[in-house]
Protein backbone atom coordinates (compact mmCIF):
# COMPACT_ATOMS: atom_id res chain seq x y z
CA UNK A 1 0.00 0.00 0.00
CA UNK A 2 1.28 3.46 -0.88
CA UNK A 3 0.30 6.84 0.49
CA UNK A 4 -0.19 10.03 -1.52
CA UNK A 5 -0.49 13.34 0.35
CA UNK A 6 -2.17 16.18 -1.54
CA UNK A 7 -3.76 19.57 -0.94
CA UNK A 8 -7.51 19.37 -1.58
CA UNK A 9 -10.48 21.75 -1.57
CA UNK A 10 -14.00 20.81 -0.53
CA UNK A 11 -16.62 21.30 -3.24
CA UNK A 12 -19.22 23.59 -1.69
CA UNK A 13 -22.72 24.55 -2.89
CA UNK A 14 -22.86 24.74 -6.66
CA UNK A 15 -19.07 24.92 -6.53
CA UNK A 16 -18.60 26.97 -9.67
CA UNK A 17 -18.11 30.76 -9.57
CA UNK A 18 -17.14 30.51 -5.90
CA UNK A 19 -14.08 31.60 -3.94
CA UNK A 20 -12.26 28.89 -1.98
CA UNK A 21 -10.55 30.15 1.18
CA UNK A 22 -9.93 26.83 2.97
CA UNK A 23 -7.75 23.92 1.88
CA UNK A 24 -7.34 20.46 3.40
CA UNK A 25 -4.55 17.91 3.60
CA UNK A 26 -5.84 14.65 2.10
CA UNK A 27 -3.85 11.45 2.64
CA UNK A 28 -4.86 8.83 0.08
CA UNK A 29 -3.89 5.21 0.73
CA UNK A 30 -4.14 2.84 -2.21
CA UNK A 31 -2.81 -0.48 -3.52
CA UNK A 32 -2.45 0.71 -7.11
CA UNK A 33 -1.31 3.82 -8.97
CA UNK A 34 -4.79 5.06 -9.91
CA UNK A 35 -7.48 7.23 -8.37
CA UNK A 36 -10.42 5.08 -9.48
CA UNK A 37 -13.16 5.39 -6.82
CA UNK A 38 -16.19 3.12 -7.25
CA UNK A 39 -16.04 1.93 -3.65
CA UNK A 40 -12.54 0.46 -3.97
CA UNK A 41 -11.96 -0.87 -0.44
CA UNK A 42 -8.20 -0.44 -0.87
CA UNK A 43 -8.54 3.23 -1.79
CA UNK A 44 -9.14 5.27 1.36
CA UNK A 45 -8.82 8.96 2.16
CA UNK A 46 -8.21 10.78 5.43
CA UNK A 47 -8.95 14.52 5.51
CA UNK A 48 -6.84 16.66 7.89
CA UNK A 49 -5.86 13.63 9.95
CA UNK A 50 -9.47 12.46 10.46
CA UNK A 51 -10.93 8.96 9.97
CA UNK A 52 -10.19 7.10 6.74
CA UNK A 53 -13.11 6.58 4.35
CA UNK A 54 -13.35 4.49 1.22
CA UNK A 55 -13.69 6.61 -1.93
CA UNK A 56 -17.15 6.39 -3.53
CA UNK A 57 -18.30 6.58 -7.13
CA UNK A 58 -16.26 7.33 -10.23
CA UNK A 59 -13.77 10.19 -9.91
CA UNK A 60 -13.99 13.10 -12.34
CA UNK A 61 -11.24 14.91 -14.18
CA UNK A 62 -12.91 18.26 -14.85
CA UNK A 63 -11.54 21.11 -16.92
CA UNK A 64 -12.59 24.32 -15.18
CA UNK A 65 -11.77 28.01 -15.63
CA UNK A 66 -10.56 29.89 -12.56
CA UNK A 67 -9.00 33.15 -11.46
CA UNK A 68 -5.93 33.02 -9.21
CA UNK A 69 -5.25 35.38 -6.29
CA UNK A 70 -3.50 37.89 -8.56
CA UNK A 71 -6.54 38.09 -10.86
CA UNK A 72 -5.01 36.06 -13.70
CA UNK A 73 -7.46 33.73 -15.54
CA UNK A 74 -6.66 30.04 -16.21
CA UNK A 75 -8.29 26.85 -17.51
CA UNK A 76 -6.91 23.69 -15.88
CA UNK A 77 -7.82 20.12 -14.98
CA UNK A 78 -8.98 19.42 -11.42
CA UNK A 79 -9.27 15.92 -9.95
CA UNK A 80 -12.52 15.26 -8.07
CA UNK A 81 -13.18 12.41 -5.62
CA UNK A 82 -15.94 11.59 -3.13
CA UNK A 83 -15.38 10.51 0.49
CA UNK A 84 -17.96 10.29 3.29
CA UNK A 85 -20.61 11.80 0.98
CA UNK A 86 -18.55 14.94 0.30
CA UNK A 87 -16.80 15.93 -2.92
CA UNK A 88 -13.24 17.28 -2.91
CA UNK A 89 -11.00 18.41 -5.74
CA UNK A 90 -7.22 18.47 -6.18
CA UNK A 91 -5.46 21.08 -8.37
CA UNK A 92 -3.03 19.63 -10.91
CA UNK A 93 0.78 19.90 -10.83
CA UNK A 94 2.05 23.48 -10.96
CA UNK A 95 -1.47 24.88 -10.57
CA UNK A 96 -1.87 28.52 -9.54
CA UNK A 97 -5.06 27.53 -7.71
CA UNK A 98 -4.41 28.26 -4.03
CA UNK A 99 -6.50 29.49 -1.11
CA UNK A 100 -8.30 32.65 -2.17
CA UNK A 101 -8.66 31.61 -5.83
CA UNK A 102 -12.09 31.74 -7.48
CA UNK A 103 -13.33 28.74 -9.44
CA UNK A 104 -15.07 29.68 -12.69
CA UNK A 105 -17.18 27.64 -15.09
CA UNK A 106 -17.25 24.00 -16.20
CA UNK A 107 -15.55 23.25 -19.53
CA UNK A 108 -15.47 19.45 -19.95
CA UNK A 109 -14.80 16.25 -18.00
CA UNK A 110 -13.82 12.58 -18.12
CA UNK A 111 -14.31 9.73 -15.64
CA UNK A 112 -11.30 7.60 -16.58
CA UNK A 113 -9.07 6.48 -13.67
CA UNK A 114 -6.28 9.00 -13.04
CA UNK A 115 -2.63 8.22 -12.33
CA UNK A 116 -1.60 9.61 -8.94
CA UNK A 117 1.65 10.81 -10.49
CA UNK A 118 -0.37 13.41 -12.41
CA UNK A 119 -1.91 14.92 -9.28
CA UNK A 120 0.52 14.45 -6.38
CA UNK A 121 3.76 16.11 -5.47
CA UNK A 122 6.31 14.58 -3.12
CA UNK A 123 9.98 15.51 -2.91
CA UNK A 124 10.45 13.83 -6.29
CA UNK A 125 8.22 15.88 -8.59
CA UNK A 126 8.90 19.27 -6.99
CA UNK A 127 8.60 21.89 -9.72
CA UNK A 128 11.63 24.15 -10.24
CA UNK A 129 11.54 27.37 -12.28
CA UNK A 130 13.87 27.17 -15.29
CA UNK A 131 14.44 29.08 -18.51
CA UNK A 132 12.18 26.48 -20.18
CA UNK A 133 9.38 26.84 -17.63
CA UNK A 134 8.53 24.66 -14.64
CA UNK A 135 10.41 21.34 -14.54
CA UNK A 136 10.26 18.44 -12.04
CA UNK A 137 13.48 18.44 -10.04
CA UNK A 138 14.37 14.90 -11.16
CA UNK A 139 14.36 16.10 -14.81
CA UNK A 140 17.06 18.74 -14.27
CA UNK A 141 20.42 18.06 -15.88
CA UNK A 142 23.85 19.72 -15.77
CA UNK A 143 23.58 22.91 -17.78
CA UNK A 144 19.85 23.44 -17.15
CA UNK A 145 19.32 27.18 -16.75
CA UNK A 146 17.55 27.76 -13.43
CA UNK A 147 15.97 31.02 -12.29
CA UNK A 148 17.71 32.64 -9.31
CA UNK A 149 16.75 35.40 -6.90
CA UNK A 150 18.57 38.14 -8.83
CA UNK A 151 16.21 37.56 -11.77
CA UNK A 152 18.77 35.83 -13.98
CA UNK A 153 19.15 32.18 -14.99
CA UNK A 154 22.21 30.25 -13.83
CA UNK A 155 23.50 26.92 -15.17
CA UNK A 156 23.11 23.92 -12.88
CA UNK A 157 26.49 22.28 -12.34
CA UNK A 158 25.42 19.04 -10.70
CA UNK A 159 22.13 17.45 -9.63
CA UNK A 160 22.40 14.81 -6.91
CA UNK A 161 19.83 12.68 -5.13
CA UNK A 162 19.57 10.30 -2.23
CA UNK A 163 16.69 7.96 -1.51
CA UNK A 164 15.83 7.34 2.15
CA UNK A 165 14.41 3.85 2.62
CA UNK A 166 11.56 2.99 5.05
CA UNK A 167 13.97 1.28 7.47
CA UNK A 168 16.14 4.43 7.61
CA UNK A 169 13.10 6.62 8.28
CA UNK A 170 11.97 4.35 11.10
CA UNK A 171 15.44 4.30 12.63
CA UNK A 172 15.94 8.06 12.31
CA UNK A 173 12.69 10.09 12.22
CA UNK A 174 14.72 13.27 11.64
CA UNK A 175 15.23 12.10 8.06
CA UNK A 176 11.51 12.67 7.40
CA UNK A 177 10.69 15.75 5.31
CA UNK A 178 9.09 18.98 6.43
CA UNK A 179 5.86 19.72 4.56
CA UNK A 180 5.10 23.35 3.74
CA UNK A 181 1.43 23.46 2.77
CA UNK A 182 0.44 25.57 -0.23
CA UNK A 183 0.25 29.24 0.83
CA UNK A 184 1.79 28.68 4.28
CA UNK A 185 4.72 31.07 3.68
CA UNK A 186 2.43 33.93 2.67
CA UNK A 187 1.72 35.69 -0.62
CA UNK A 188 0.19 32.45 -1.97
CA UNK A 189 3.49 30.57 -1.66
CA UNK A 190 4.37 27.86 -2.12
CA UNK A 191 1.90 27.35 -4.96
CA UNK A 192 1.64 23.65 -4.10
CA UNK A 193 2.69 21.68 -1.04
CA UNK A 194 6.49 21.68 -0.84
CA UNK A 195 8.52 18.97 0.91
CA UNK A 196 12.13 19.61 1.92
CA UNK A 197 14.60 18.10 4.37
CA UNK A 198 14.71 19.45 7.93
CA UNK A 199 17.90 21.45 7.42
CA UNK A 200 16.99 22.79 3.98
CA UNK A 201 16.68 26.57 4.19
CA UNK A 202 13.81 28.75 2.97
CA UNK A 203 14.09 32.46 2.27
CA UNK A 204 12.23 34.73 4.67
CA UNK A 205 11.62 38.27 3.44
CA UNK A 206 9.90 40.74 5.75
CA UNK A 207 10.02 43.99 7.69
CA UNK A 208 10.69 41.94 10.82
CA UNK A 209 13.87 40.60 9.18
CA UNK A 210 14.90 44.14 8.35
CA UNK A 211 14.41 45.31 11.94
CA UNK A 212 16.30 42.34 13.38
CA UNK A 213 19.16 41.98 10.90
CA UNK A 214 19.33 45.21 8.93
CA UNK A 215 18.40 43.39 5.72
CA UNK A 216 15.11 42.21 4.25
CA UNK A 217 16.11 38.63 3.38
CA UNK A 218 17.53 35.80 5.49
CA UNK A 219 17.61 32.02 5.20
CA UNK A 220 15.96 29.79 7.83
CA UNK A 221 16.05 26.00 8.23
CA UNK A 222 12.71 24.34 7.48
CA UNK A 223 12.49 22.64 10.89
CA UNK A 224 12.60 26.08 12.57
CA UNK A 225 9.34 26.95 10.78
CA UNK A 226 7.28 24.03 12.10
CA UNK A 227 5.73 26.13 14.89
CA UNK A 228 3.84 28.02 12.17
CA UNK A 229 0.44 26.96 10.79
CA UNK A 230 0.64 24.72 7.72
CA UNK A 231 4.30 23.70 8.24
CA UNK A 232 5.03 20.38 9.92
CA UNK A 233 7.21 17.28 9.92
CA UNK A 234 5.52 14.79 7.60
CA UNK A 235 5.93 11.28 8.98
CA UNK A 236 3.41 9.72 6.57
CA UNK A 237 5.96 9.06 3.82
CA UNK A 238 7.04 5.43 3.35
CA UNK A 239 10.26 6.61 1.74
CA UNK A 240 11.58 9.88 0.41
CA UNK A 241 14.09 10.99 -2.21
CA UNK A 242 16.00 14.22 -1.62
CA UNK A 243 17.50 16.17 -4.50
CA UNK A 244 20.46 18.54 -4.16
CA UNK A 245 21.10 21.16 -6.83
CA UNK A 246 24.71 22.37 -7.03
CA UNK A 247 25.64 25.66 -8.72
CA UNK A 248 28.94 27.52 -9.00
CA UNK A 249 27.94 29.39 -5.85
CA UNK A 250 25.18 29.21 -3.28
CA UNK A 251 21.94 30.47 -4.89
CA UNK A 252 18.32 31.10 -4.00
CA UNK A 253 16.11 29.38 -6.57
CA UNK A 254 12.34 28.84 -6.80
CA UNK A 255 10.59 25.57 -5.90
CA UNK A 256 6.79 25.50 -6.27
CA UNK A 257 7.16 29.28 -6.64
CA UNK A 258 8.79 29.72 -3.21
CA UNK A 259 12.36 31.04 -2.80
CA UNK A 260 14.65 28.38 -1.35
CA UNK A 261 18.34 27.57 -1.30
CA UNK A 262 20.48 25.50 -3.61
CA UNK A 263 23.06 23.12 -2.12
CA UNK A 264 25.24 24.92 0.44
CA UNK A 265 28.70 23.31 0.74
CA UNK A 266 29.10 23.79 4.46
CA UNK A 267 31.25 21.31 6.43
CA UNK A 268 28.26 19.56 8.03
CA UNK A 269 26.55 19.07 4.66
CA UNK A 270 29.71 17.66 3.09
CA UNK A 271 30.35 15.36 6.05
CA UNK A 272 26.79 13.98 5.93
CA UNK A 273 27.03 13.02 2.25
CA UNK A 274 27.68 9.44 1.10
CA UNK A 275 31.35 8.87 0.20
CA UNK A 276 30.72 8.69 -3.56
CA UNK A 277 28.73 11.94 -3.64
CA UNK A 278 31.31 13.65 -1.43
CA UNK A 279 34.09 12.63 -3.81
CA UNK A 280 32.10 14.00 -6.76
CA UNK A 281 31.55 17.37 -5.08
CA UNK A 282 35.20 17.67 -4.06
CA UNK A 283 36.34 16.80 -7.60
CA UNK A 284 34.26 19.68 -9.00
CA UNK A 285 35.00 22.12 -6.17
CA UNK A 286 38.48 21.23 -4.80
CA UNK A 287 38.65 24.57 -2.98
CA UNK A 288 36.27 23.10 -0.38
CA UNK A 289 39.20 21.05 0.94
CA UNK A 290 41.38 24.15 1.33
CA UNK A 291 42.22 24.92 4.94
CA UNK A 292 40.10 27.78 6.22
CA UNK A 293 37.57 27.58 3.36
CA UNK A 294 34.30 29.29 4.35
CA UNK A 295 31.46 29.11 1.79
CA UNK A 296 29.62 32.37 1.14
CA UNK A 297 25.84 32.10 1.57
CA UNK A 298 23.46 33.76 -0.89
CA UNK A 299 21.84 35.57 2.06
CA UNK A 300 22.54 35.78 5.77
CA UNK A 301 21.99 32.58 7.75
CA UNK A 302 21.25 33.57 11.38
CA UNK A 303 22.16 31.34 14.31
CA UNK A 304 19.57 28.81 15.44
CA UNK A 305 18.62 30.99 18.41
CA UNK A 306 18.02 34.03 16.21
CA UNK A 307 16.09 31.93 13.69
CA UNK A 308 13.72 30.82 16.45
CA UNK A 309 13.36 34.42 17.67
CA UNK A 310 12.50 35.62 14.15
CA UNK A 311 9.87 32.92 13.69
CA UNK A 312 8.39 33.68 17.12
CA UNK A 313 8.01 37.36 16.20
CA UNK A 314 6.27 36.45 12.93
CA UNK A 315 3.93 34.15 14.84
CA UNK A 316 3.20 36.70 17.58
CA UNK A 317 2.46 39.48 15.06
CA UNK A 318 0.65 37.16 12.64
CA UNK A 319 2.90 38.23 9.78
CA UNK A 320 3.66 36.05 6.72
CA UNK A 321 7.24 34.97 6.05
CA UNK A 322 7.10 36.35 2.50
Amino acid sequence: MAQYTVTAFRWSGTGYNAQYNTSYTAVITDDDAYLNGNGDSNETVSIDGGPSYVTNGAPYDINVSFTDTSGTPHVETFYFFNVNNSWYFIPGPGSAFTEGATLGSYQSHTTAPTLYSTITCFVRGTLIETQNGLMPVEMLRPGTMVRTSDGSFKPLRLPMSRKIRPAELRANPKLAPVRIVAGALGNGLPKRDLLVSRQHRMLVSSKICERMFGQTNVLLAAHQLTVLPGIFEDNTQEDVEYFHLVFDRHEVIFAEGAPTESFFPGPEAIKAMPAEARAEILAIFPQIQTWGFVPEPAFQIPTGKLQRKLVARHLKNNRPLL
